[in-house]
């Protein structure tokens, strides 16, 4: 039976190996699975025999036996147990033992000797036994001491309740009002942490960061800490609110995070306070959920503390739910009631009021809205700022009451100057009323049979086209593109026919916007004037046929609210509608469009400005195509007198050129010297108002893109003929930063070898000896600035107490001294003067000063 077993076990393990459904993987060698036994049984001769073979049918037997490894390790855990135990016996006679590593070291004759001397001196002890046992350590009088430690011990643990009451003990920890204390002083590391950023907090509430990780450990103990919600204390809660109710927090984020402080609040059995209620409020009504506001709003009357602060926001609150619920006549009681109680209360609580009657149809509610305006005005008076004012005409153009929103602009601008056309002196002339005008004797009956458009009517001097564009541009200007676009509607309505600059400006508002819909309109109103312009030429030159019709081949959204003023004859348009296109689509990279618009640009018959021409140079700039770049520069400044943008952007072209550690490189890009003789060329020819003008607009980030660019050349004389040029012609100095691209110019001069790889290039100022020639060249700067300020101390003058153009002109000595020196170690020193006046005449300043040669002390420095 047992060799049955043994024949099984090997044969699963040769079948197992052989499947073909098993990985072939390296499997150790298995030991037959047979039961251990007792070999020697029975009588002495009696035996069992193990035998194994490779199959069933295998007639191949080897004799084995199971328990020869056991035996092996048996035998050298035993050869070792034996070793240890002489060891210890050699270690018990200790280290002059006669056994011991010492002793079995020394001669013979010296062993003897040691042995009998050790035996004597026992002898003389009394120590017979050598043996250092356990018992001769511990004697009585160290049993006495372990003793009266050990009850010491036992007396402490005893009475450490009764120290710790009479304040032996240490200090009890103290904790603060806010700190969240879980149940049977259990502790958690998200607890710890919402105590950390809440105590951070408490201490730094204008940390928005803080806010962020207040509210995320606030979140996550509620999620994990069972408990954390019933053990938060009411300060901790008030803290958590005031972090979420302000600052920089998205208004969707800000409301579902106080919405959920609400109802954990509620969860708990807690009652927020007036004003947590009335932000709680405030966030369902900002998330949209105005009905549910409402039904909070009143179900929370009964509750409403008496404070002042609190019913004041609690009205307020209220007039704004009722007016954004299109329910204008109850936010009318209950404002009008507020007032009436107290006569100090602000009547700006009627202007949501004022946009409610306005968003509602027909005459009478224009007219409840105008009489609530003209109280408003009356209330305030004087104090009537211009925020009101637009809130107010904002609101009225939205909700479509153009009459009334021109009304309200129009008192806007006539306030201070002509008060006889402002709306209230308007209303008491109808009504002929002499005398102080108070607020509760207007009435709606009075403005229905005075009529509105009487009230409304507008002075003739404001029926003009600049009267609607100052509007417009203040509406653009505070980010209400839209409700300008209703002015343009609005003129149209007035018989005020709008002109080309003022869609311009509509157009470009809609496309800093970004939005797509913003975008399709503005697109649209681009397109719309381009080919009205196109007609308008073809009429013009009476060409046969039919003027040619624009194909976008775009689809517009369905969606998007198109105004009604664009499906009108819209104004032609000129170079600057091309120009707010152009710009649109190069910078979106849509070149199938700027092409597009670039032909109609033609059939339009419209010669192309400087404006138009930089941005397709800018265009071809961001690409990094020099060739394209500089070919339409030549080809269309035949025609167009660049401007000092236009060159700004060449420079900017030069910056790359000129960069040897760039990629970017057109052998018919002009140098350095020739981009900056051309430059000059374009300002003599300028007329004296244009000179003017481009010396206003020359900025120092020009000038030290024009001197980087030379160092990127390695043109030190140009360099120089730069800075004075610049000077005498924009009046423009170098400073600390032009100094410094100077220094790492004539620097790299020494450092960069000859033949080195791009790639290479921007790494050698890490180099250490690029570091060293740096430096070199501010010891060399340092040096020139100390002689020039003995120089001055001599003439009795010092640089703290010179004017600031007498120091820009010592600064520029200093950095043409540093340019002439470098120079003069290059070559030879006789010919600087007569290089630097050659490079003057090639750059087309050869009229300019270029200050004063070398003298003897700064020649030593050569």
């Amino acid at each position: 039976m047992l060799r049955q077993a043994a024949q099984g076990a090997r044969w699963y393990q040769h079948v197992a190996r052989r499947s073909p459904s098993i990985p072939s993987l390296p499997l150790p060698r298995t030991l037959p699975v047979v039961t251990r036994r007792f070999v020697h049984y029975g009588g002495p001769d009696d035996k069992v025999r193990f035998y194994e073979q490779d199959t069933p049918g295998s007639k191949t037997r080897r004799k084995v036996n199971p328990e020869a490894e056991e035996s092996v390790e048996r035998e050298e855990v035993e050869e070792k147990l034996s070793r240890v135990e002489q060891e210890l016996r050699i270690l018990e006679e200790g280290p002059f033992g006669p056994n011991s590593e010492f002793m079995r070291s020394l001669p013979e004759k010296d062993r003897v000797i040691a042995l009998e001397a050790l035996r004597k001196h026992a002898v003389q002890r009394g120590q017979q036994d050598t043996d250092g046992g356990l018992d001769q350590v511990f004697d009585d009088e160290l049993d006495e001491i372990l003793r009266e430690e050990f009850e010491g011990f036992a007396e402490e643990e005893e009475n450490w309740q009764a120290h710790r009451e009479d304040g032996e003990d240490e200090k009890p920890v103290v904790t603060r009002p806010y700190e969240v204390m879980l149940p049977d002083e259990e502790s958690h590391s998200y607890v710890d942490r919402f105590n950390e950023r809440l105590d951070q907090f408490a201490h730094n509430k204008s940390n928005e960061p803080l806010k962020q990780e207040l509210w995320k450990w606030y979140r996550r103990c509620k999620q994990v800490v069972p408990g954390f919600l019933e053990a938060m204390p009411e300060e901790a809660r008030y803290l958590v609110w005031d972090s979420q109710v302000s600052g920089q927090i998205a208004k969707d984020a800000r409301a579902a995070h106080l919405q959920a402080l609400a109802e954990d609040a509620a969860i708990t059995g807690k009652n927020l306070t007036t004003p947590h209620t009335i932000s709680y409020i405030t966030s369902l009504h900002e998330g949209g959920k105005t009905n549910q506001a409402l039904d909070q709003w009143e179900a929370y009357q009964n509750e409403l503390s008496q404070r002042k602060e609190d019913l004041e926001a609690y009205w307020k609150l209220g007039v704004r739910l009722f007016a954004a619920e299109d329910n204008p006549q109850r936010a009318q009681d209950i404002a009008l009631a507020f007032l009436a109680n107290d006569q100090t209360r602000q009547p700006r609580i009627l202007k949501p009021v004022i946009v409610a009657w306005g968003r509602q149809p027909g005459k009478e509610a224009g007219i409840k809205a105008w009489a609530l305006y003209l109280q408003l005005k009356i209330f305030l008076g004087p104090d009537m700022t211009m925020e009101d004012y637009d809130h107010i005409s904002i609101g009225l153009l939205k909700a479509g009451r153009f009459d009334l929103a021109i009304a309200v602009f129009k008192d806007m601008m006539v306030t201070g100057k002509d008060p006889a056309d402002d709306s209230t002196a308007l209303y008491k002339a109808a009504i002929g009323f002499a005398g102080n005008l108070h607020a509760s004797s207007i009435n709606e009956r009075q403005v229905n049979r005075v009529s509105l458009s009487t009230l409304t009517l507008l002075p003739r001097r404001f029926q003009n086209r600049f009267f609607y564009a100052s509007w417009m541009k203040k509406l653009i200007g505070m980010g209400e593109v839209d409700s300008a676009a209703s002015v343009i509607e609005l003129m149209y309505e007035r018989g005020v026919k709008p002109d080309s600059k003022h869609l311009n400006g509509l157009m470009a508002a809609w496309l800093r916007d970004g939005s797509p819909s913003a975008r399709t309109k503005a697109e649209s109103l681009a397109w719309a004037m381009i080919q009205q312009r196109i007609d308008l030429v073809w009429d013009r030159e009476r060409t046969p046929g039919q003027a040619p019709r624009l194909s976008l081949g775009q689809q517009t959204d369905p969606r998007i609210r198109v105004p009604k003023w664009m499906q009108r004859t819209v104004p032609p348009g000129n170079i600057e509608t091309f120009s707010i296109l152009l710009l649109h689509y190069t910078r979106r990279g849509d070149d199938d469009m700027t092409d597009y618009l670039i032909k109609r640009l033609e059939d339009s018959r419209i010669k192309p400005n400087s404006y138009f021409m930089n941005h397709l140079l800018y265009a071809e700039l961001r690409r990094q195509d020099l060739r394209t770049l500089w070919h339409k520069f030549r080809t269309m400044s035949a025609t167009i007198q660049p401007d000092l943008e236009t060159y700004a952007c060449l420079w900017d072209c030069g910056k790359l050129q000129y960069d040897r550690g760039r990629t970017a490189f057109e052998a018919n890009f002009p140098t350095a010297r020739q981009l900056f003789a051309e430059m000059v060329t374009w300002y003599t020819n300028l007329s004296p108002r244009a000179k003017s003008t481009t010396q206003d607009e020359f900025s120092k980030d020009l000038y030290d893109q024009i001197i980087r660019c030379f160092c990127f050349s390695k043109d030190l004389p140009g360099t120089l003929v730069a800075m004075h040029t610049l000077r005498t012609i924009f009046n423009v100095y170098p400073d600390d930063t032009t100094a410094r691209l100077i220094i790492l110019q004539v620097s790299r001069l020494a450092s960069v070898p000859a033949n080195t790889p791009k790639r290479h290039l921007r790494r050698l100022s890490s180099t250490p000896r690029s570091r060293e020639n740096i430096n070199q060249v501010q010891r060399l700067v340092d040096i020139l600035s100390q002689r020039k300020a003995a120089e001055l101390e001599e003439k009795g003058l010092s640089l703290t107490n010179m004017d600031p153009h007498e120091r820009n002109e010592c600064q520029l000595e200093i950095m043409a001294d540093l340019l002439r020196i470098v120079m003069g170690r290059m070559g030879e020193q006789s010919e600087v003067e007569g290089q630097v006046l050659s490079v003057a005449g090639e750059m087309g300043a050869s009229d300019v000063d270029l200050g004063t040669p070398l003298g003897e002390e700064s020649r030593s420095l050569l």
